[in-house]
């Protein structure tokens, strides 16, 4: 007996785009973003989203707000107006940082620099070791931890939005305002722990938020990356919102793709046939780092469970199958540890 198989029809006479698909690289680094908070929405809004996988979940107290009228992209900024506005969050994993690396970044735009205001913490108490920079009164952002303040900026007015970085790279932090490091390079050799709170205008202190030096102004774009250290050096910065995704396949370019990932990554499919029509491509990934590979939810798994990051150098292949318009996926390891 023989079988005749039509490739005149089904999954490949759909995917024309035979051949190598494009990836487009996005935010290489998502897959280690704490929180991402754009602050878009519609004005007066007090419903403020995390764009990060983790989608933490946020405590708005006083009067913090979307405004629409203040931003640096998107549609909006979160407005404080410095009589106990905060954002927070309880204790997560997400702002434990350890000894590792890590950067806190955000668009900052001041009312007023005559008053200390908290801008964003992860400390539990006003003496504990943890990540918490400030506003001191007459301009100046600082980086305390350790209960003492490690690294003082250049001064800041009001009324214009500031890019302010905080990245730490093994035992280095360094403090950058607009791309420019600013004030020394602290040696910073602390453990800051399993996890923390968070608090965006506010520190904890006791086991609660405070009320007290609280943020008068705007941030727009608050991204907290653990285990990375984006900024090492001067840079150029940001001229665009953040991403809100890792390196995304283009099913409509092709049906295989390649990918060296040199970092944790959380792929995304974008693009698929549409439903009713039956697609499959493959996925070849040969890590050059020790990585940890995510892939979209929509993905199922045989027993449930994606296959674990090959090692440095050897390749994966992984088949993906779709005939829902992309609601969902068969993903397979076709082919493992080749090397």
């Amino acid at each position: 007996m023989s079988v005749l198989i039509d490739y005149s029809s089904g999954a490949f006479e759909a995917n024309k785009a035979q051949g190598v698909g494009t990836i487009t690289a996005n935010d290489t680094n998502f897959a280690d973003v704490s929180l991402l908070l754009h602050g878009d929405g519609t004005s007066g809004s007090t419903t403020i989203t995390d764009s990060s996988s983790n989608s933490v979940s946020l405590t708005v107290t006083g009067n913090t707000q979307i405004d629409t009228a203040v931003k640096k992209f998107g549609t909006g900024s979160i407005q404080f107006d410095g009589a106990g506005d905060y954002l927070t969050t309880s204790t997560n994993s997400a702002f434990g940082y350890g000894a590792g690396d890590f950067t806190i970044e955000f668009f900052l735009y001041l009312n007023s620099v005559s008053s200390s205001q908290t801008i964003c913490s992860n400390l539990t108490s006003a003496s504990s070791t943890n990540p918490h920079i400030y506003l001191q009164s007459g301009g100046t952002i600082r980086y305390y931890t350790a209960s003492a303040s490690r690294i003082t900026s250049a001064v800041l007015s009001a009324g214009q939005f500031y890019h302010v970085a905080v990245a730490k790279s093994g035992s280095s932090t360094k403090l950058f305002i607009n791309g420019s490091q600013s004030g020394s390079t602290y040696s910073d050799n602390n453990d800051y722990g399993a996890s923390a709170p968070l608090g965006v205008g506010t520190y904890w202190s006791g086991g609660s938020p405070t009320a007290t030096s609280t943020l008068n102004g705007f941030i727009d774009e608050l991204r907290i990356t653990k285990g990375v250290a984006r900024y090492t050096s001067n840079f150029t910065p940001p001229t665009a919102a953040f991403l809100n995704s890792g390196p995304t396949l283009d099913l409509s370019s092709g049906t295989y793709f390649n990918y060296a990932p040199s970092a944790n990554t959380t792929f995304a499919f974008a693009n698929p046939p549409a439903s009713g029509t039956a697609a499959g491509f493959a996925l070849a990934v040969t890590p050059s780092a020790t990585v940890a590979l995510t892939y979209p939810a929509s993905v199922k798994w045989p027993s449930g469970t994606a296959p674990d990051a090959p090692a440095i150098n050897e390749t994966d292949v992984l088949v993906f199958l779709t005939d829902d318009g992309g609601t969902s996926y068969q993903g397979f390891q076709a082919g493992g540890a080749m090397a």
